[in-house]
């Protein structure tokens, strides 16, 4: 694992993906709950969590957005494939990056639009936006992957992410198989070429980095004593 980094990250074959929710949602105990961009209005990604809701993390870009208030949590990200042949390749990723944007766009109101360009598509896309759901383009996004299941190509990667596709872009091999290694005071399997894409990714990813680097995740508040709901009560933090 990486000296440096702080948290422990799921993927799930794109394959299993729903059917994991699904029993997650049965099975977890009353303190741990679902949080995904089905259920959660101001949340952009399509990857889930697992939280604890008798906690509290508030990450900045969500003050505000009181709906997207959580619990301590585990992130639950779909793995699937990326194509083999060069243009179905870049034509995946122009797909990703665009359903990713227009997925922030449909979730947040007008004053969460940082940019002009966001704010001309914003103002476009209000009719349309005003007949379907929230949850329009992460479905699209989700469905897109749902067509290149794990292990369907030579290629996967984080394709639960939209920015840096070439550099989180690794060979299947990478992930064929699993070894066990310990996180703390629990034994995780992860992928049995760690080496190889961690370097891909990092570099030398065994190196602490520059001090003017290392920020933490942009965190606004954790309350490991008291529930999230109590902040969305408040309104405001």
């Amino acid at each position: 694992f990486i000296p440096w980094d702080d948290d422990l990250d799921i993927a799930i074959p794109i394959q299993d993906f729903d059917r994991f929710w699904g029993i997650a949602e049965k099975e977890l105990p009353e303190f741990l709950k679902i949080y995904t961009c089905k259920n959660k209005r101001n949340y952009r990604y399509i990857f889930g969590k697992i939280h604890n809701i008798n906690t509290t993390f508030i990450e900045e870009s969500e003050v505000g957005y009181p709906d997207a208030y959580k619990g301590i949590f585990v992130d639950i990200m779909p793995i699937a494939s990326v194509p083999d042949n060069p243009t179905e390749k870049k034509n995946f990723q122009k797909k990703i990056s665009l359903y990713s944007k227009l997925n922030y766009i449909r979730r947040y109101p007008f004053k969460g639009m940082e940019t002009f360009k966001k704010k001309i598509i914003w103002i476009m896309m209000r009719p349309f936006c005003l007949i379907t759901n929230f949850d329009f383009f992460s479905e699209k996004w989700l469905n897109l992957l749902r067509e290149y299941p794990l292990g369907s190509s030579s290629l996967t990667g984080y394709t639960w992410w939209a920015s840096h596709f070439e550099k989180l872009t690794f060979p299947m091999e990478d992930f064929a198989g699993t070894l066990e290694l310990s996180f703390e005071d629990t034994d995780i399997k992860c992928p049995v070429n760690y080496g190889d894409y961690l370097t891909r990714q990092f570099g030398d990813y065994m190196k602490l980095p520059p001090t003017d680097q290392r920020a933490p995740h942009m965190v606004n508040l954790i309350d490991t004593k008291e529930s999230y709901e109590l902040y969305v009560e408040r309104k405001k933090l």
